[in-house]
């Protein structure tokens, strides 16, 4: 029982820190959505919300890599992985509205800065997202220090475009540089 009350926790949380980010999550919104009481988040999370939130933050970055290896493994090269990644972004930004965003930018911009377990977890992610989208680049006969450069315009750039695309309530954004990578990771 306590580890499902741990789960909701952190899911709780990760679905707050995408829509809100870190600062604007309550411990009381977190309480209400996982419906936990209070009590259970400091027996899980001695650290309190700092540490649920890097939790929170390690359980998206590990969903969003499975995914990633998932689209690279589906497709026949990094670019057109990378397509369908951009591809499923529209898709969910529009379907929510253009609400939730990632959870590892949002806390990144928001307090990471603040928070060193914070900037360590997001840190984590992204190098986390680099190293396989390099190690797929590798793979494709590219060399290692341009397939780590390749990798993280990738990333960089889904991470800001997901942040415009919130911004200008647009799909837009994502669309356009999709097409610009397409053509730069063809070449």
């Amino acid at each position: 029982m306590a580890s499902d009350t741990r789960d909701r926790l952190v899911r709780s949380t990760t679905r707050l820190l995408r829509t809100q980010g870190y600062a604007a999550t309550g411990l009381n919104e977190i309480m209400a959505e996982a419906g936990a009481p209070k009590g259970s988040m400091y027996f899980h999370f001695p650290g309190g919300k700092t540490e649920l939130a890097a939790a929170a933050v390690d359980r998206f970055a590990e969903r969003s890599t499975a995914r990633m290896q998932r689209y690279l493994a589906d497709h026949a090269t990094v670019a057109e992985a990378v397509v369908a990644i951009f591809d499923g972004y529209v898709e969910h930004l529009e379907g929510t509205g253009f609400r939730e965003g990632c959870a590892v930018a949002n806390v990144a911009l928001d307090a990471s800065s603040s928070h060193p377990t914070l900037a360590d977890a997001t840190g984590r992610a992204m190098h986390r997202w680099v190293d396989v989208l390099a190690e797929a680049l590798e793979a494709e006969g590219r060399p290692t220090e341009e397939a780590h450069g390749l990798a993280t315009l990738v990333i960089a750039t889904i991470e800001g475009t997901v942040v415009m695309a919130r911004g200008e309530q647009s799909s837009e954004p994502i669309a356009t540089t999709r097409d610009v990578l397409r053509t730069i990771l063809a070449r």
